[in-house]
């Protein structure tokens, strides 16, 4: 079955180019104005927040591929750098877990997780890396980026991969 993104990223990254090209405007009128009026210093970071949600908007936008079927899995997510092709023969556990985020403890998120044999990173960058019960795994994607529940998720899962399943 393949699933879908997830559309809600790209509110924000509008917003902000919004907010950056409306102070980009105020900036240059009140820099050409030359009537001695006072520019406020924020004004001269609405370039940058224009570019910089120009830069959300094209990752929020950029291709998104998640397949599970009788093979395995395949993800491809260039925005996060996450490219696995992995068959249900390398993978000794999957699930849908709820886990700290990578590189923040405090916050918490659901996972689409897998515990592949040996421990090998199936291509997720290194600090999606977990330990449980002696077994190395790997959050493979956040379920919130894809449109689909995780109950759905987990159907998929029991429909493919059963044997693994945690």
């Amino acid at each position: 079955m393949d699933f879908h993104k997830t559309r809600g990223a790209l509110l924000a990254p509008l917003i902000l180019i919004g907010l950056g090209v409306l102070g980009t405007v105020m900036l240059v009128g009140g820099l050409t104005g030359g009537s001695g009026v006072r520019i406020h210093g924020i004004f001269f970071l609405a370039p940058i927040g224009a570019i910089a949600g120009l830069v959300l908007l094209i990752n929020a936008l950029r291709r998104m591929v998640v397949r599970i079927d009788e093979r395995g899995i395949l993800i491809e997510h260039p925005a996060k750098r996450v490219k696995v092709a992995l068959g249900w023969q390398h993978v000794a556990g999957v699930s849908v877990t709820t886990l700290p985020k990578p590189g923040d403890a405090k916050q918490r998120s659901t996972y689409l997780t897998v515990w592949p044999h040996g421990g090998l990173n199936p291509g997720v960058p290194q600090n999606w890396m977990i330990q449980n019960d002696g077994w190395t795994g790997y959050r493979l994607i956040d379920t919130a980026d894809l449109r689909e529940s995780d109950d759905q998720i987990t159907q998929v899962l029991r429909q493919y991969a059963a044997p693994v399943l945690r």
